[in-house]
């Protein structure tokens, strides 16, 4: 990485990513932006007054608080600020503003215009989150106690295949939503009720070999979001096994 340093300020150039980023202030009272060439180009010219002006018209991607007029604060305004800016060493202070509040900010100053595409898709990405998660509720509270009770248990008395319908209703929320894990709230309520009916699955077919794999992944003792995520396919294709009746 390239870098340039001034007073209360820092730019950054990645060769790897091509991305150019830079930081204002530090500590406790800091913001990180996406910046432009141009801009990084320019930042260190004798004749730029206020580099860190400059730096301002980039894309701001997060921002703490602590000037003393009032309690601190900090504002996300792009949650994959960390992987833009993975030099900068952030530290959190006082409140975080919520989603929601982000969300209207973004949209009434016209000092963040750069960031509405990404903070609008992110918005619907999480009321795609929610809406999913209220179905499978819904879906949930609504099934029968006695399909409750033959869930994820042994070949039925007549031979007929197992039926593992409260597993792999959650196939299609795990194969195609991003948003099951945050920093802020962890997992998702979701990826909690797979986990519950993986164990009772598990519990009630022990030697059923696919359904411990998919559990073995959780019970790894370096288990974390990445790991998790990393093996997400393995989860995918025992869930299509037993969708498809091959288990």
């Amino acid at each position: 990485m390239i870098f340039k340093t001034g007073n209360c300020w820092r730019c950054c150039y990645d060769p790897e990513t091509g991305r150019y980023t830079a930081e204002i202030g530090g500590g406790h009272n800091h913001s990180l932006y996406e910046i432009t060439k141009e801009i990084f180009d320019r930042v260190d010219d004798p004749n730029v007054e206020w580099p860190a002006s400059l730096i301002c018209e980039g894309r701001q991607l997060y921002m703490a608080v602590d000037d003393r007029c009032g309690p601190p604060y900090t504002v996300v305004l792009d949650s994959d600020y960390q992987k833009i800016c993975p030099w900068a060493k952030t530290r959190v202070s006082g409140r975080v503003w919520s989603e929601e509040l982000t969300d209207a900010a973004v949209e009434v100053f016209a000092s963040e215009a750069n960031n509405r595409p990404q903070r609008r898709a992110k918005k619907a990405a999480r009321e795609k989150q929610k809406a999913a998660e209220a179905a499978v509720q819904k879906e949930q509270e609504s099934a029968e106690p006695a399909a409750s009770g033959s869930s994820a248990a042994g070949p039925s008395a007549d031979g007929t295949p197992r039926d593992y319908s409260r597993l792999t209703r959650f196939l299609p929320v795990l194969e195609t939503d991003e948003t099951l894990y945050d920093e802020e709230n962890g997992y998702s309520d979701v990826m909690f009720r797979f986990l519950e009916e993986l164990e009772l699955a598990c519990e009630k077919e022990p030697e059923h070999a696919g359904l411990q794999e998919m559990k073995r992944i959780f019970d790894q003792e370096e288990s974390s979001p990445g790991y998790i995520f990393q093996h997400l396919s393995v989860l995918l294709r025992g869930l299509k096994s037993l969708e498809s009746g091959q288990a």
